[in-house]
């Protein structure tokens, strides 16, 4: 998503009970990666954009609450 001068690349994960924990524990460092690299190819192919800000943030769902943690990493 982009807002202004500031482009987001955000995951969403949603957990319908705690049987298997909290949805932000479910972004592992590998997931993590894969979503910098595809990031990163998703900007060099679009050079215009290459003076934005770039955030990566998490939309944690548990249930019908909604946390958005912007910069989660």
């Amino acid at each position: 998503m982009r807002r202004g001068r500031v482009v987001a690349f955000c995951e969403v994960k949603s957990k319908a009970g705690d049987g298997y924990g909290d949805p932000l524990e479910m972004i592992p460092p590998a997931k993590i990666a894969r979503i910098r690299r595809a990031a990163e190819a998703w900007l060099a192919g679009r050079p215009e954009l290459g003076d934005l800000e770039v955030r990566f943030d998490v939309v944690a769902i548990r249930g019908t609450k909604v946390e958005h943690v912007p910069d989660a990493f």
